[in-house]
This record gives structure tokens, C-alpha cells and sequence, in this order.
């Protein structure tokens, strides 16, 4: 279990609270600023810097189920704490991408160019 608190640490977006990793710092501080919203915490999908919110609601419903099963366990060696913390992590997120009952915030991401212009995104 410690290795997939690790992991999680790894992949978390915002201002980091009590980080163990050092060579791993704060990330996505002005995400949700155009829309005047705090989207900055959160977990990144990937090494991508893109958070999903579909698969981050699945990893939430997962982790809590295990915490509501194996809690006990995860307590006895000293891991309960942290996986908490990684859900309340993530349902923040989840409650500040829901601002209002018609509007979802299901991706958010820093678009980087490095002058190459997805077919997507050209004008």
C-alpha cells in the first residue's frame, strides 16, 4: 500500500501539502482561473498534466471502497491517514469541477506548443 500512496503523491496536482517526494513540486496553481473556479487539486492522469474527471471519480469510488473494506488494515500499517487524505484530495476537486447543477468541468489541462498545432485546435 505504500507504494500506491507513493504513486498517487506522484500524480497530485496543486499546492502540495506536506510532500515526500522531493524532486516533486506544486503544479496547476491557476487551474479553473478562467472560469473563476479552484480546479487545482485533483490527480493527473498521467505524466501528462491532464486531469480527467471521469477516471478520477472511478479511482475515488475504488479507493474509497477499499478504505470502507481493508480500513482496518490499511490503519494497522499506518496507511489509513494517507489514503484519506488522496480521497479527500480528490473529491475536492470533484465538488469544485460541479459548480452549479448544469455545468461539469470533465478535463483540464495546460495546453503546451511547442510549435505544433493540433488539427483540433488550427484555425
Amino acid at each position: 500500500m505504500s507504494v500506491n500512496n507513493g504513486v498517487s503523491s506522484c500524480h497530485a496536482a496543486g499546492k502540495l501539502v506536506n510532500n515526500k517526494i522531493p524532486w516533486r513540486g506544486d503544479s496547476g496553481l491557476k487551474d479553473g482561473s478562467q472560469a473563476k473556479l479552484d480546479l487545482t487539486k485533483g490527480m493527473y492522469d498521467a505524466g501528462d498534466h491532464i486531469k480527467f474527471g471521469f477516471p478520477l471519480a472511478f479511482t475515488a469510488t475504488v479507493l474509497s471502497w477499499a478504505i470502507l473494506e481493508y480500513g482496518d488494515q490499511m490503519d494497522h500499517v499506518g496507511q489509513l491517514d494517507s489514503a484519506q487524505d488522496s480521497l479527500k484530495w480528490i473529491t475536492d476537486y470533484l465538488i469544485n469541477a460541479h459548480p452549479s447543477a448544469d455545468v461539469l468541468y470533465i478535463q483540464v489541462y495546460v495546453f503546451y506548443n511547442f510549435g505544433f498545432v493540433p488539427p483540433c485546435c488550427s484555425r
